[in-house]
């Protein structure tokens, strides 16, 4: 009489138990390496962070390859599919990831992997493609200017009010952020709408009683 175990143990564990061929897994980690080039190409042409971590880089293309490995042993072998189950489970990643753009370059490298290892050459393929297109367009688009800081040192008071007037005759949005007075001496940090212009600074440095002008910008991403 056949039981539930057995049929468990026929039925279920066969379709976990298929070899996988030699030119299966060649052409796996082929395509799964070329993916990876392409993604290495592809951040390394569109970071706009000054400080370049070419080891990053190295990692996330190799995890594409080494994602459509353990893609593949999980499909050959139930064993290693609940040992990798086990395994992802106990293991911690800590590195901190700071910039989205390089979350969704991981994620982009890790789903390769396993598209590529489900014998899914064309998803893999024209998802690459669909991703650099749409990335290299979203770079072109116009972008909101960001906000400046400008700190002005005033040596009296008087100072103070004609440098609000020289912003409101050239038009600009600001708002005052901090004033810090000492020794009859103004420090106003002010918060403008519009990235500064050349004829502004000019302005505002031939007032008499600016002793120093300084620009901060917000954003702490530098392109080049």
């Amino acid at each position: 009489m056949t039981t539930f175990n057995d049929i468990f143990k026929t039925k279920f564990l066969e379709k976990f138990m298929n070899d996988v061929s030699l030119t299966t897994v060649g052409v796996t980690l082929m395509i799964a390496a070329m993916l990876s080039l392409f993604v290495f190409v592809v951040y390394k042409l569109s970071t706009k962070s000054m400080v370049y971590s070419k080891s990053f880089n190295n990692s996330m293309a190799l995890m594409s390859i080494i994602t459509a490995a353990v893609v593949l042993s999980m499909q050959a072998n139930i064993v290693v599919s609940l040992g990798m189950v086990g395994a992802l489970s106990i293991v911690r990643f800590r590195t901190a990831i700071k910039e989205p753009r390089d979350l969704m370059f991981l994620f982009w490298a890790i789903s390769n992997g396993i598209i590529v290892g489900a014998n899914l050459y064309s998803i893999a393929i024209i998802l690459s493609i669909m991703i650099t297109i749409a990335m290299f367009i979203l770079d072109f688009l116009p972008s909101k200017t960001l906000p400046c800081l400008l700190l002005v040192n005033c040596d009296n008071f008087k100072v103070e009010d004609k440098v609000f007037q020289v912003l409101k005759d050239k038009g600009k949005k600001f708002h005052i952020k901090s004033r810090n007075v000492s020794n009859a001496k103004v420090d106003l940090l002010i918060e403008l709408s519009a990235s500064m212009q050349d004829d502004l600074l000019e302005e505002l440095n031939k007032l008499k009683g600016v002793s120093n002008l300084n620009i901060i910008t917000q954003d702490g991403e530098v392109p080049y």
